[in-house]
């Protein structure tokens, strides 16, 4: 595999990544805060998510370190000021990664929570 190839690769599963870290902490944060209970989105509980984020983010720091190392003669031409202009398609395939990032952000927001009993949270009686 040529180098470009593997950056290539690198670069897709590490995007890959943090939508899945953008994803699961939203889940954890916004639809399942602590206390939850026995609250599952997807059939996974709090605790279960949380599980998924930890590992995400191990993989998606190798993914980082080794997208870091693929670019390293890049980034000594940077801090030494001589790096070239950045080419329009790069530009637009940031544009287009930018949407997919927050769309996959918002989309936890949406989704349904259930009880044990398979009820919707936001259909439930409060406690009092």
């Amino acid at each position: 595999m040529s180098k470009a190839s593997l950056i290539k690769v690198v670069d897709l599963l590490s995007f890959i990544g943090l939508l899945a870290l953008i994803s699961t902490g939203s889940v954890l944060e916004l639809i399942l805060p602590a206390k939850s209970g026995a609250a599952t989105v997807w059939g996974l509980t709090r605790h279960e998510w949380g599980d998924i984020h930890f590992y995400v983010s191990v993989i998606f720091l190798i993914l980082l370190s080794l997208h870091l190392w693929l670019h390293i003669r890049f980034i000594k031409s940077v801090i030494v000021g001589k790096a070239s202009r950045e080419h329009n398609y790069r530009i637009a395939v940031g544009l287009v990664a930018l949407l997919v990032l927050l769309l996959f952000t918002i989309a936890p927001l949406f989704s349904s929570v259930e009880d044990e009993g398979g009820r919707h949270w936001h259909t439930q009686e409060p406690r009092r």
